[in-house]
């Protein structure tokens, strides 16, 4: 039987629900958010995985952190077939993606990834052998980390970005949000309101 961490599952859960709103196709929604959907070939079958990841910009090129360092999935995909398709929002284009090999450049993402965040410096100081990963000792743990740079090309797509649910299911779906908007809507005019009327 097997022992699944159930942290672990809510945070794999967590991490593919915006595949889930390009599937619905609201990928524009997402536009705000530095969250981009990377499709690469898996390197055992060939066949296109897609996996949602949170990522940091420096100029034109992309920076993305390995949670399980070399081990990642993704990761050894982009390692045998660097050609990738992204999706940023509207934005879809092909790019390469390759490890950042040069230790300032690797350091540069992951002080851009720490550096607004309490919860990377947490996380990072998790994947690392560093007691706190804070600006302060990222340059000494640096190394440790898998940090992969994404730059986008001229390209044809080779790989497919996320697909769509059918016409229907996204209509479903669009419905169904819309009437949870409005619900919510009332609920807080009623209490807005409620609250007024009873001083």
């Amino acid at each position: 039987m097997d022992d699944a961490n159930p942290t672990r599952e809510f945070v794999q859960t967590l991490s593919r629900a915006p595949l889930l709103l390009y599937q619905l196709g609201w990928g524009p929604a997402l536009d705000w958010l530095p969250l981009l959907a990377l499709t690469t070939r898996k390197c055992q079958t060939g066949a296109p995985r897609y996996t949602a990841l949170e990522y940091r910009r420096h100029g034109s090129k992309l920076y993305l952190v390995c949670g399980l360092g070399e081990a990642t999935d993704w990761y050894q995909d982009i390692e045998a077939a660097p050609g990738v398709t992204i999706q940023q929002g509207a934005s879809i284009y092909a790019a390469r993606a390759v490890r950042v090999a040069d230790p300032p450049e690797a350091l540069r993402a992951l002080y851009a990834f720490s550096r607004n965040s309490f919860v990377y410096e947490s996380l990072f100081a998790r994947m690392s052998s560093a007691n706190a990963a804070d600006l302060n000792t990222l340059t000494e743990v640096a190394a440790e980390f898998t940090v992969v740079r994404i730059e986008p090309s001229d390209d044809a797509l080779e790989l497919p970005p996320v697909p769509l649910f059918s016409q229907p299911a996204r209509q479903l779906a669009t419905v169904a949000a819309l009437l949870l908007c409005l619900r919510l809507a009332q609920l807080v005019l009623r209490a807005f309101f409620g609250a007024g009327s009873r001083r």
